[in-house]
């Protein structure tokens, strides 16, 4: 279930953008009650192990924001372990104010890290634990064969953030792949 960057679910979540008076808004438990009411739908139709949380507790996207995300996500967290949930997967980028590494203490679950890993930091992640699994959007855009990449260690295409969204294969399909690289030589 998406509950990040801003979707619906992510606005009735966080104080900022939560302005509601009735059940739904007001105190942490009323901003969590729609998440925690689609996550129990989800699971009452595929099972607790089928269904995974993408959260972002950092709040930077849009006009999100919380009084006390650490609070916020923090319940939220609790929540879901008591749900018996797969996964949650947290869209944060590794700074010195990062709560993923508090959330995760809270959560019982698999935990899946994303958001400006690179493959040395992804391997961090994994080897301390910090991380069940990890993610790549971005780099996964500008490289075809990232598996691949990281797998034998080599170097990664640099992604133009000025095509993600443009219109054809620019940006978007015409990143070279490693076989093309070796042809080119």
């Amino acid at each position: 279930m998406h509950a990040a960057n801003g979707y619906l679910i992510d606005q009735f979540l966080q104080s900022t953008t939560n302005q509601r008076d009735d059940e739904y808004g007001g105190s942490l438990e009323n901003r969590a009650r729609l998440l925690l009411q689609v996550v129990d739908a989800l699971v009452e139709v595929w099972g607790a192990g089928r269904v995974g949380v993408h959260i972002a507790p950092r709040a930077d996207a849009h006009d999100m924001g919380d009084a006390n995300p650490l609070e916020t996500f923090g319940y939220v967290m609790q929540q879901l372990s008591q749900r018996q949930i797969a996964f949650v997967f947290s869209r944060e980028y590794q700074a010195e104010d990062s709560i993923s590494p508090q959330l995760r203490q809270q959560f019982t679950g698999a935990w899946i890290a994303n958001e400006n890993l690179t493959p040395e930091s992804a391997k961090q992640l994994l080897a301390s634990g910090e991380a069940d699994a990890v993610s790549f959007g971005k780099a996964y855009i500008a490289n075809p064969d990232l598996l691949e990449r990281l797998e034998k260690n080599l170097s990664l295409n640099e992604l133009n953030p000025e095509t993600i969204y443009a219109k054809g294969a620019l940006g978007y399909t015409d990143y070279p792949a490693l076989a093309e690289n070796t042809l080119e030589a």
